[in-house]
């Protein structure tokens, strides 16, 4: 009973947010209208339709479904580059409440590179990998957001499966932000099936430093509830975060046997807040954090 009322909970939550909605969504599951936006670039590539806009002097790389609807994966400040404009990028960095300073990253999609910048920018000795399947998105990337390989950043254009088998790279932490197209091989949100399963999601504890995290950006759909019961079965401690004012979550796995209360990450998040100026408060990201055990762990519902 326990599981079935947060679900639901989280359901009627996606629902009221989306019943205001406009032409276009961002990737953490809110919505903005589009009557201001120049197009600056479209093209269908292998794997996506995709747009970029610009307002005023925000580019945001968007995908469109197959109803005309578009997703913001990713939106870039002009004049501030390294700053997260998209709400659930700034909670994918729960990680840093059990992995930091961090010196060896890998993200699994890259969009614009928003995460890629702003790692680089903070933390100019961490190493940042990126894994891409869609070459035309590795070039829009470096043509209209300015993110190209460097010495310490790295961009892989593969399926992320087929990286994490044949790489015998450790990291600190991996952040999972791959979207596609909904439809063959993908779910309703477009996250790759294949990159869901139990099995793959417990084969990343090899690609993990001690004290490593894997962070999810998780979509709002009819898969989510499954998709957390994965996670937790994959990792011994997991924890899912709500993206303040958004339909979609971020889930954290760690290899801790036992998770960590609230009040310990709040703690830290403050300490972070005090000592960094990342521009946005991790003590506020803290808040959102619950233990996914008591809902998805077998025999405790």
């Amino acid at each position: 009973m326990h599981r079935d009322r947060a679900v639901t909970a989280w359901l009627l939550l996606g629902l009221a947010l989306l019943a205001g909605c406009g032409s276009r969504e961002d990737a953490g599951g809110g919505s903005v209208t589009s009557e201001e936006d120049l197009l600056v670039h479209e093209e269908h590539t292998a794997f996506s339709h995709v747009r970029i806009k610009d307002r005023g002097r925000v580019r945001s790389l968007c995908f469109v479904k197959d109803t005309g609807a578009e997703v913001t994966e990713t939106s870039l400040d002009l004049d501030h580059p390294e700053r997260l404009v998209v709400p659930y990028t700034r909670v994918m960095f729960a990680s840093f409440f059990f992995q930091f300073p961090p010196k060896k990253c890998l993200i699994v999609g890259l969009g614009g590179g928003a995460m890629v910048r702003f790692l680089r920018h903070h933390f100019p000795d961490c190493r940042v990998d990126a894994v891409e399947i869609d070459p035309a998105v590795v070039q829009i990337a470096a043509e209209y957001f300015g993110t190209t390989p460097e010495e310490r950043a790295r961009i892989f254009t593969e399926d992320a499966f087929d990286y994490l088998a044949r790489t015998d790279e450790k990291y600190d932490v991996i952040y999972m932000d791959a979207f596609l197209k909904p439809g063959e091989g993908n779910d309703s949100t477009g996250a790759p099936l294949h990159l869901k399963t139990v099995r793959f999601l417990k084969s990343l504890h090899a690609r993990l430093e001690p004290g490593g995290v894997v962070a999810f950006n998780m979509m709002a759909g009819p898969a989510m509830a499954r998709d957390l019961e994965a996670i937790s079965r994959a990792f011994p401690s997991a924890y899912s975060l709500q993206v303040p004012k958004r339909t979609n979550l971020v889930a954290v796995g760690t290899l801790e046997e036992k998770h960590r209360p609230r009040e310990e990450l709040l703690r830290l998040g403050r300490r972070l807040d005090q000592e960094f100026a990342f521009g946005f408060s991790l003590a506020e990201v803290a808040e959102q954090c619950a233990a996914l055990e008591a809902l998805y762990r077998p025999g405790q519902h």
